[in-house]
């Protein structure tokens, strides 16, 4: 009987010390990436805003549901469900809202500065924010903000790249 107790206090103990160090954590982690392109920022964006054609392009997508101008959601292969709302366009600036059925949300930039050469310098910052201790530390173990949104910037880069093609020396 006192082993048992042992045992159910030290799970205890276990349980609120993960829920301790989950709380210690940052809420908000950020990932920025940076590229340039060999495409005009007008074209970047007509890529990142045809929604319905990201699943075609984009690996880790099932599908997109496009429910107005600037809302859609995006549904993961895993399964999960992330709502967006485009927030702000301009010609050398995008930003959106999301929330994920996974218990996080956040903000996504993207803004785009024209090289000399014709290309785009594009930067991307994804900041995401999970409010449960316990994600917190599942988000630190599973989720890298910095290599998502490499992911992302090179299926867009190859998507962009493809859809106009310029001639190379």
């Amino acid at each position: 009987m006192k082993a048992a107790l042992w045992i159910i206090g030290g799970l205890a103990g276990l349980a609120a010390l993960v829920v301790v160090v989950g709380f210690l954590l940052p809420a908000t982690r950020t990932g920025k990436i940076d590229q340039v392109v060999d495409a005009t920022p007008a074209q970047l964006i007509a890529v990142i805003l045809d929604r319905a054609s990201q699943p075609i392009w984009r690996s880790d997508l099932a599908k997109v549901e496009v429910k107005s101008p600037t809302r859609w959601t995006e549904t993961t292969q895993k399964g999960e469900v992330i709502a967006f709302e485009l927030t702000r366009q301009e010609a050398d600036l995008l930003q959106m809202r999301f929330e994920s059925t996974y218990g996080y949300h956040g903000q996504w930039e993207g803004r785009l500065v024209p090289t000399p050469t014709g290309g785009t310098h594009i930067f991307v910052t994804e900041q995401a924010t999970t409010p449960a201790p316990i994600g917190r530390i599942l988000a630190r173990l599973f989720f890298n903000p910095e290599a998502f949104a490499k992911a992302y910037l090179n299926a867009l880069v190859a998507e962009t790249e493809r859809r106009h093609p310029r001639d190379k020396p």
